[in-house]
Formats: C-alpha cells, structure tokens, sequence
C-alpha cells in the first residue's frame, strides 16, 4: 500500500505484483457540455462566451471509449473490479449513472465546492488524492490496478490532467491507447512517437489515456434500472486528505485572462464558390502568386520602456528529434522564442534529450538558439517519458528558464504535462497565439509575461491564458502556427554538455513491438495534399474519388501532390495511418490542402492549419473546416468531385 501523503510524489514503487491476481479498473469520467449541438441563443456574441448552463450535459465522448477499453481488462477475470471517479459538481451524479447503466460497477463522486476554479494542476491533484484512497480503502493497498481514462475532455482539449495524475501518484502513463490484450500480461498498442507501438507495463498501477478507437458500449435498461437505484458514493475534499493550498483556485498555476470569439482571431472569411471550373481557377491563380503568406496575424513588437520584467530568465524550447534531424515544429518554436526573447532582451536556449548530439547543436544554433543545453545518455536515444521527463525536469528546476515551449506533438502533449507539475509550472496546451505583453488587475501588476491563445470547448471560443505562482511559464504549441526560420549557417552559439543522473530501474514500460513509419509514405513534403473523410463512405470511393483529384492538381500546378486522410477515415480502413493528418497522425504545411468530406474536429484542424492555402468541400454548410478555408463548396461530393476531375482533365465541367 502507498503510505505517501498526498503531496509527495513516491519515488521508487514495489515490485509487480505476480500474475494472476485480478486487475482492478478505475476509469475516470467527466461530464462535459454537447458542444456539438449549442443552442444559437447559448452564444453571447459580444463576449465570445457561451453560456454553459444552456448546454446539455453528457459523458465526455473519450472517457466512454476509455469504459469500453477498461471493460476488455476486467471482463477476462469475474474477481476484477470498475470503480467509476468523476469530479464535479452533485449533478456530475448523472454521468455516473450513465456509466453503470453500461457496464456495472461502483461509482464515486468527488465534490465539494473546495475545488471550484480549479485548473489541470488542482484538478490532477485533487483526482489523485481520491484515488490513493480508493487504492487504499477499496482495493486494500493492491497495487495492481490500471487507470483509465480518455485522452482528453472536449470542453478543455488539454490532455494535461492525466499525465499529471500520473506524475502526482509517480506512476507509469501509457498515452493514445488505441488497443488492449490481457492474455497473458497485459499488452497496450498505442500511438508513439516513431509510429504505432505494443507496450507492457513492468509495475502497477499505471495509467492508460485513451483515443477515439473502440465501439462504444450501450446502455442496458436492466443496468439502467439498477444503477438509478444504486449508490453513488460522495467524497469531499477533506475525505480524501486534500491539501487546500493544492487545490480549486487556490491551487491552479494558470488562470484565464481573456476569452473571446475565434472569429475575431480570423482575418479573413471563406469564399464559397458553387462552380467547379470558378474553383479550380481560384485555387491556380492563389497558388501561382507569389511569395506565401502566414497564417498568424502579429502585433507590434514588445517594448520594456524602462519596466521591469516578471519574470526572469532564457526562452527554452524543447528540440524534438525526428530520424537524423529535428522536428520541424521544434524549428518553429524557436523562430518564435527568437521573436518573443528580443523584447525582453534574454537568450534563447534549446534543450537536446539524446543518446549522442551529434551535429545537432549547430543545426539548432544555425536555426536561432544562443545555448544549447545536450541531456546525453544512452536511456534518452529513443523517447521515454520517464527518463525524458526526469532529465528535462531536473534541469528546468536547476536554471529556471522564464518560459519553456513544447510542440503539441503526441511526445509534447504527453511529457510536457508531467513536467511541468514537476516542476510546479503552469503550462497552456495547444496554444495557437502567443505574445509578450503586460497584465493589471487591481493591485496585481505583471510586466513582460507571456499570454497564450488558445481554442476550447471544440473550438467554439478562444481562451488567452496567463501563468501564475510558477518560475516557469509554460506552453505547448501546435505545429504549423509559425514558420520554420531560415538557417543562419554564420550564428554562433554555446553548447553546453548536461549529465542525466538516470537509472535503468525508472524505467515501467516494456516496447514488445513497433510499426515504425520509416520509410513510409511521407505526406509532409507534399506541395499539394488532397485529404479525405468519413463523408467519402468507403474505401473503394476513398480511392475512386480523391487519387484522381490529387493527380489533377498536380498536373496543373506542377507540385508533388498526395493522398491525405482524416483519424476516421484511417479507422474506418480507407487509408493507412501514415496517410493520417492531426495530433495523432502527421502535421503538414503543403502550399494547397484540400479537404473533403473533413468536418474539421481540433484534433485534424491542429495537423493541417499552417498550410498556405486551404479548399474545404462538405455537404453540411455549418461544418468547422469552413472557418479556416480559402474556398469552399457546399454539397455532395458525389456531384463536385467528379465535376472537379472533368475540369482538371481540361473537358468541361
């Protein structure tokens, strides 16, 4: 049993317990508003705001992924028990009952009016204090257990709160789950860094985020009957021994600054056009005119006049490896640190996990990075989140950068979370703006902080977000919101070699076997990239309808030009899922992307923003992906495809 109090985090755990003991579930739930379906008057358009208490409430559609994934581990074993946790206010009870209403179990509720306000930190910590008790008072002090949960709420989009559970209770966090075997130990498949991987855990209790990738489980009326009557048991934050400097407002280290309309993000609206020769005449004239243009609308260039600054230290960003080289978003990062520092009149530094740094040190200099700061050891050759985030945190708390900058990669989303509460750090997730400015409000004054943009509630509003009581402000990034910088092969800067003190004892996970994506179909160094949805219907019309769309253009323009694909598609067995854009496939910026039968959910949209120009054709005119086209057409792809085809092969349409 854990004899930790709630606050400290358990440095070395006990061994595995032995095969054949039931594995025990919980699986986190919360209840989120149907921000696919909001109510025209729900939306104040002078604020930007919706007003939540308008929504419908229901279970967030991951978390019923994650009881579909836990159910495949307890069914195996009658002694197996599901305990259902949810935070929230005493109406969060319905979502509960939702979940026994599908597969019974025992539910509990954590509510208490101590963690309103409460930011992922708060959140994470409060969670993690229910579930040491559970651990204790339910399962006995077994350790051998799974937590599971989906990767993300739609009502935030951060990912953030379960890595960094997962961090306060020092245990192992498998992310983008997308599959599970129990016999004979249990075998997660997961999306990695490097491509599609099966991994093991080599301690309990770890903890398994889920992605959208199973069928879900309905409910029953007999279930339903039974879990309407049932208990559900209420804890406060004093009954799991929570400490109220850690928690609600009191305990986040991020707090909301702005929240507007993504429309007023926008500068400029979609043109639809109802003719495919008009459309294809637009797109050639777009793409041959010179020069590109970014996506991200700059203001002016920060000034200190004489003030001084919040905070203090370098910009940090986090050089994310890829084959040989560096992850082009990591570049990105540094072209904007470069940006943002000049005001501030700081150095920029880049911080290199890996095995042996090679020639990459002067890559990142060249790029526009005064130090570089190598973590070299052999445990950090290929990602590891525990290795990586020891060796990242340790030098973070050692230097104290102002601001440290992640890619909002499947790497960045799962270890920037964990080490920032590390590091007892805020951190933003996704941001899609950044910029230095000043904040007052009352008698608080800050001069020179960093105000992160970015999207919620699926993208119906823009939230810009300040950190606080932290040394560290921290953000990942998108990729594909700014522009790699050229290198500049004349810079110079210093390296500076870090010792990781790391053992091979940290390490929880076993990789059994991994589908690498070397080698390959590479859809990020298409000039033109031609996606297909869940609207093409079928593989056959996946490929029957778009390759000859892809050719045409191609053709036309004289760019390399490919076949892209949504996460449904790719699931629903159209593509393969190197052929897959969004935050668990590829990140692109081509010169053209079109996007069809796309509806344009965050995560897709997240993949693909930083391409020049951007087409959308879908049936349904309200579809998200309008809002960040160029062109558009409205209707049946049955119709417009092959009418597009007609005109790229010069007949009429």
């Amino acid at each position: 049993m854990s004899t930790e109090p709630c606050g400290e985090h358990p440095t070395v755990d006990p061994p595995l317990v032995p095969a054949g003991r039931p594995l025990n579930c919980i699986v986190l739930v919360k209840q989120v508003p149907d921000v696919s379906n909001i109510p025209e008057d729900a939306w104040d358009r002078e604020k930007g705001t919706l007003k939540r208490a308008m929504l419908d409430s229901i279970l967030n559609p991951l978390d019923l992924q994650a009881l579909t994934f836990a159910r495949r581990i307890t069914e195996t074993d009658a002694n197996s028990r599901t305990i259902y946790l949810s935070m929230g206010p005493p109406q969060a009870r319905e979502t509960l009952i939702d979940c026994l209403s599908r597969v019974p179990g025992e539910a509990i509720l954590l509510t208490d009016r101590a963690f309103a306000g409460a930011d992922t930190v708060a959140t994470a910590y409060s969670l993690a204090c229910a579930i040491r008790r559970i651990e204790r008072e339910i399962f006995g002090g077994d350790r051998r257990y799974v937590i599971v949960t989906g990767m993300q709420s739609v009502d935030g989009d951060t990912a953030q709160v379960p890595p960094q559970i997962a961090e306060e209770l020092g245990i192992e966090h498998i992310a983008y789950a997308k599959g599970v075997e129990v016999q004979p130990d249990l075998a997660v498949t997961r999306i990695g860094p490097q491509g599609t991987e099966i991994v093991r855990p080599l301690k309990y209790p770890v903890l398994v985020t889920v992605t959208a990738c199973m069928d879900p489980l309905y409910r029953a009326f007999h279930l339903a009957r039974e879990a309407n009557s049932g208990e559900v048991r209420e804890w406060s934050a004093e009954s799991v021994g929570a400490d109220p400097a850690r928690t609600g407002l009191q305990g986040s280290r991020t707090q909301v600054y702005r929240i507007f309309s993504p429309s007023e993000e926008r500068s400029k609206a979609c043109e639809f056009v109802h003719d495919p020769a008009e459309l294809i005449d637009l797109i050639k004239t777009r793409y041959q005119a010179a020069g590109s243009r970014s996506r991200t609308v700059e203001g002016e260039p920060y000034n200190l006049d004489g003030k001084t600054p919040t905070y203090a230290g370098e910009f940090w960003v986090l050089a994310e490896r890829e084959g040989d080289g560096i992850r082009s978003v990591s570049l990105e990062l540094l072209g904007k640190a470069r940006e943002l520092a000049a005001g501030l009149g700081v150095m920029v530094g880049a911080v290199l996990p890996c095995d042996d740094a090679g020639d990459l040190p002067q890559e990142l200099i060249a790029r526009g990075a005064d130090k570089v700061y190598a973590i070299e050891h052999p445990l950090l050759g290929e990602y590891l989140p525990m290795p990586y985030k020891t060796a990242i945190s340790r030098l973070v708390c050692e230097r104290r950068p102002q601001v440290m900058l992640f890619g909002a990669t499947p790497m960045g989303r799962e270890l920037a979370p964990r080490v920032a509460y590390a590091c007892s750090s805020g951190l933003t997730a996704d941001c899609t703006k950044l910029e230095i400015g000043d904040y007052t409000k009352g008698s608080l004054s800050l001069v020179g902080i960093l105000k992160q943009t970015r999207p919620a509630l699926g993208g119906n509003i823009m939230a810009t977000i300040l950190t606080k009581d932290s040394d560290t402000q921290m953000a990942t990034v998108r990729p594909g919101v700014f522009r790699v910088p050229p290198p500049d092969p004349a810079r110079t800067g210093e390296i500076i070699r870090v010792k990781a003190d790391l053992d091979v004892k940290q390490l929880r996970l076993r990789s059994v076997a991994v589908e690498s994506l070397a080698g390959k179909v590479s859809i990020r160094d298409a000039d033109i990239l031609v996606a297909g949805g869940h609207g093409l219907r079928s593989k056959k019309d996946f490929e029957r309808l778009l390759h000859p769309i892809a050719e045409g253009l191609g053709r036309l323009l004289g760019g390399n030009a490919k076949v892209g694909a949504s996460r449904i598609a790719v699931e629903d067995g159209f593509t393969t899922h190197d052929h897959q854009v969004g935050q668990t496939g590829q990140t692109v910026q081509p010169r053209l992307y079109v996007a069809i039968g796309i509806s344009g959910a965050v995560q897709h949209i997240s993949g693909m923003q930083g391409s020049e120009i951007i087409v959308a054709i879908n049936k349904d005119p309200k579809a998200r992906i309008f809002n960040y086209a160029d062109f558009g057409m409205v209707g049946d792809i049955e119709t417009i495809l092959p009418g597009l085809t007609r005109v790229l092969d010069g007949a009429p349409a």
